[in-house]
């Protein structure tokens, strides 16, 4: 892909939302996809990118038609780690329709702990069931074990691992 392209792929993937009179953004398309199948950002809400010419609803935006959206596979959701070991964790992700067997990409953003943001392929291992009424946006904690990591990635998690005990450790004392 020539330079020219690769920019140009960039800046059309910046994109604005128009709420009211107000403008917010940019956002990634991984994040307006989100947004939809979250039902946060709906048909009439206007957007705007660098490549359109004006704020157009969402509904009539190429890259966002019913269509093309229901080739994605992918799907975006929330979540929390609850625990972690060197071989997986349990996780709170906001969706109660996901399976055992289940593969995921996990990704642990950075903070304040984590120095660098990094994806884990992971499988789910267990579902623990709820007896609340649940809906599409209802959150469940699994249990999954890593598939495939980069090493960088795995010496990064031993050394959280390490500091949880570490710091666990010392409020025990």
């Amino acid at each position: 892909m020539s330079q020219q392209a690769h920019a140009l792929k960039k800046q059309e993937s910046k994109w604005y939302i128009l709420r009211s009179e107000n403008k917010y953004g940019p956002f990634e398309v991984s994040t307006m996809i989100n947004m939809i199948q979250k039902g946060e950002l709906f048909d009439y809400n206007y957007v705007w990118s660098p490549h359109l010419e004006g704020w157009q609803p969402l509904g009539e935006v190429e890259e966002f038609s019913k269509d093309r959206l229901s080739l994605i596979d992918e799907f975006f959701f929330n979540g929390q780690i609850i625990s972690l070991s060197v071989n997986g964790a349990l996780v709170l992700i906001n969706n109660p329709l996901l399976l055992p067997g289940q593969k995921v990409m996990l990704n642990l953003s950075q903070n304040n702990v984590n120095v660098k943001s990094f994806n884990v392929l992971s499988q789910i291992v267990r579902k623990n069931f709820s007896r609340q009424r649940l809906n599409v946006k209802s959150g469940l904690n699994y249990a999954i074990r890593f598939l495939d990591s980069p090493e960088w990635a795995t010496k990064q998690i031993e050394d959280l691992v390490a500091l949880y005990h570490e710091v666990n450790a010392t409020e025990k004392e």
